[in-house]
């Protein structure tokens, strides 16, 4: 038995933010044999909305902080320190900048959230047209759509009467507010951080990562790690392909990303993970 652990956004994804059938059918016939499961910054609800219950399967959550097994048991969890969750959302609420803080069941952002981006919005239609506009408001829209998104007020109150943060996700049209931002906590070593999807910046507890979720699942269901495979796109996945034996990068894949590849498939836009599943690896 193998181990697969496949990414979302942009993997197994396509451009409309959907599982297509064939990547759904491709799924569920390579379980059959083998171990496969999601490896994504999303939070678990999101995940288990998107599959619907058509399959289940493992899921690495939250960029790793969470990881939970084929039944929905919670195998372990890295959330980011109290103290360290509340200097990030304090630094967004004093730069009036849009957050997700991810808990165990709701992604938490401000009361005010989705004005925060149709403010910043407003400012960038000076010197976009509005079709660029109307694209921009469409990718912020991905955002208010998953799965446990909840405005609320007091966040950081929330934190400090001990609900756990696994994530941290900023987003913003403006990369340079993104860049300041990471720049801002470049030197906590508690910290680790990410671009992904263009507009967002992700923060998670350094002890934590992709990569170091797919050993810990992989040890747990007693697979070597010459039997593990993932299939990605992006920043958030190398941590996963340095730990795989085999790795498949899709054909939107970032350069670094096909640099250290076994396979290239295709896009995501094209069923690249079903086409890799069953011709470049055989596994159904």
């Amino acid at each position: 038995m193998k181990l697969v652990a496949i990414d979302l956004d942009g993997t197994l994804l396509n451009k409309d933010h959907r599982i297509s059938d064939e990547n759904m059918n491709a799924l569920s016939a390579a379980s059959e044999h083998h171990l496969v499961a999601i490896a994504t910054g999303r939070a678990v609800m999101d995940v288990q909305a998107m599959l619907g219950g058509r399959v289940s399967l493992p899921v690495i959550a939250s960029n790793g902080a969470t990881i939970f097994d084929h039944s929905g048991q919670l195998l372990s969890e890295t959330p980011l320190s109290q103290e360290t969750a509340e200097q990030l959302i304090a630094y967004a609420e004093n730069h009036r900048l849009y957050y997700e803080a991810t808990t165990a069941h709701h992604l938490l952002i401000p009361f005010d959230g989705k004005q925060i981006i149709r403010e910043e919005l407003d400012v960038s239609d000076k010197r976009l047209s509005k079709e660029s506009a109307q694209k921009a408001w469409a990718r912020a829209e991905v955002q208010f759509a998953q799965a446990g998104w909840q405005p609320r007020s007091e966040i950081r109150s929330l934190i400090r009467s001990g609900h756990a943060v696994y994530k941290l996700l900023f987003f913003s049209f403006n990369k340079q507010v993104l860049t300041e931002l990471r720049e801002q906590f470049a030197n906590q070593t508690d910290l680790s951080c990410t671009y992904s999807l263009g507009y967002t910046l992700e923060f998670n507890s350094s002890k934590c990562d992709k990569g170091k979720g797919i050993r810990q699942l992989a040890g747990h269901y007693g697979i070597n790690q010459k039997d593990t495979i993932v299939i990605g796109d992006s920043d958030n996945d190398l941590p996963m392909f340095h730990a795989a034996a085999t790795r498949v990068a899709m054909g939107n894949a970032i350069a670094s990303i096909k640099e250290i590849s076994s396979f290239v498939t295709l896009d995501c836009n094209h069923h690249g993970v079903a086409y890799s599943l069953k011709n470049q690896l055989a596994l159904y």
